[in-house]
């Protein structure tokens, strides 16, 4: 089952009613006292680590193969089997943590294993690297938690206005664990701001740290109309989309480069406190002796990574939907991303042993920096699922090999066509035009060659009956007109 999320951001919190009961401390002398507290800094801290700490209890149930593949292990060293109600019994900073936030650990941890060794297997077919074992949630991770609605049971959504609402996470103490005189019921008031009217959800999501909550909820369908256009898109570096009409969609690069100057800037002020400590950077991070300085500036750093990454998702968000309102059918290259920007293989010296000559893998450094920048996989994957709630609209995915070298008007193909990497020269017909939409040309026709003859030239096994709309592969071999023609 398919499903999205809606955004909002987190205004202020606020704790009403009973303080909630967070566990014992130690003090000074050694002693266990009980400690409270209706502060929202710290009570969403404490149902972030109670959230973490239950998902991680569950996953030390799951199994991995040992080191010679002989037999199966725990992947924890010790298995937690305690249900939630013993769980509380036994964890006291865990018993009052509302039921809904408990309890949505079961599903999801669930949810994220399975597929992520479906997600491997897969890979492992591409022959490709499947990445490692799925493990337990870090506290270096973005600290959030999850509540579900049930039906109203909790999570519950309050409009104020057009533009604020609040969401309500209700709670409770036990009698053991209430002050005098506050009562044992409690209220967390999350507000956050709106930019559209929240539709009904399954669950909510919470990130504290980075000012957001997200609603869980079913798609839905985009609405739109047949327009009989095509089109193929070319993705690279120096045009984040280019497109076989001869148009460009580019990222608000001089926003991003500004960003990434920032942190190029903070990253350099701590690497200067790294070497005034004397210390190794790693003896600096993990052995304790980071200074307050340099983690304000890891904070900012954190900060201006999230604020890019929102940038990039919100402009991968407009321009899929745009497209996907457009055109009939979208032809992307399969790209191999993570193969892209695998790192050059090390070339030994045989004069010198234990040596190493020059690998340009200087140069890849820059390439793969632009790579994610451009976040080619995005665009890829926001198009599927839009794809899929779109009446006829269909994605399709081709082999991108030789795509920007032969000629889109008489399929001329050697490497001298291409003069530079923007400009296009046929050395037979003298077809010239900029190299990306060349490439996104090609890559048009061979998303009708794939639809006319019904084979996968990716490999992936698709064929036209793999497409939502089977009309458009009637359509693209009824017409076959240049990939020019049809914009």
């Amino acid at each position: 089952m398919m499903v999205m999320t809606q955004k909002v951001c987190i205004e202020r919190v606020e704790v009403r009613g009973a303080a909630p009961y967070l566990g014992m401390c130690v003090d000074v002398e050694g002693c266990e006292m009980p400690v409270w507290s209706d502060d929202p800094r710290v009570v969403l801290d404490w149902l972030c680590d109670a959230w973490r700490c239950r998902y991680n209890q569950l996953r030390t149930r799951r199994m991995k193969w040992n080191r010679g593949r002989s037999e199966l292990v725990p992947l924890g060293a010790v298995v937690d089997s305690r249900t939630d109600r013993q769980v509380r019994e036994q964890c006291s900073w865990l018993a009052s943590v509302p039921a809904m936030v408990l309890q949505s650990p079961n599903r999801i941890e669930n949810t994220d294993w399975w597929s992520a060794n479906k997600r491997r297997k897969t890979l492992k077919k591409r022959h490709r690297y499947p990445g490692s074992m799925p493990g337990f949630k870090s506290r270096k991770t973005d600290p959030m938690f999850v509540c579900w609605y049930n039906k109203g049971a909790n999570a519950v959504f309050h409009k104020l206005n057009r533009r604020h609402g609040v969401v309500v996470i209700s709670g409770q103490n036990s009698k053991e664990h209430s002050l005098p005189g506050r009562g044992c019921r409690f209220e967390i008031r999350i507000r956050v701001r709106l930019s559209q009217e929240i539709r009904p959800y399954t669950s909510i999501g919470v990130h504290p740290k980075a000012g957001y909550l997200v609603f869980v909820n079913d798609p839905l369908p985009i609405p739109r109309k047949r327009t009989g256009l095509e089109t193929g898109i070319d993705r690279g570096c120096a045009h984040s989309l280019a497109l076989a009409d001869g148009s460009f969609i580019d990222l608000p690069k001089n926003r991003l480069e500004k960003i990434d100057g920032e942190i190029r800037r903070r990253q350099k002020a701590q690497a200067r406190r790294v070497r005034q400590s004397g210390l190794s950077a790693k003896e600096y991070v993990r052995g304790g002796h980071r200074s307050n300085r340099y983690m304000r500036e890891q904070e900012q750093i954190s900060r201006l990574y999230r604020q890019a990454h929102r940038i990039i998702d919100d402009f991968q968000q407009q321009v899929s939907h745009r497209l996907v309102s457009e055109y009939d059918l979208i032809v992307l290259e399969d790209l191999n991303l993570q193969g892209m920007s695998r790192k050059a293989k090390p070339v030994s010296d045989p004069l010198h042993p234990g040596r190493f000559l020059p690998n340009g893998q200087a140069a890849k450094r820059g390439l793969n920096h632009a790579l994610r920048s451009a976040s080619m996989g995005g665009i890829r994957q926001k198009l599927e699922y839009k794809t899929q709630r779109a009446y006829a609209s269909s994605l399709l995915l081709v082999n991108p090999a030789y795509t920007s070298q032969p000629c889109s008007r008489c399929g001329h193909t050697c490497k001298e066509n291409r003069e530079s990497q923007a400009e296009f020269h046929c050395t037979k017909c003298g077809l010239k035009l900029n190299a990306d939409t060349n490439a996104a040309i090609n890559i048009l026709q061979r998303g009708h060659q794939q639809l006319i003859s019904g084979l996968d030239e990716a490999g992936r096994g698709n064929t036209a009956s793999d497409i939502q709309d089977k009309n458009i592969a009637k359509d693209a071999a009824a017409l076959k007109r240049e990939p020019t023609a049809s914009h």
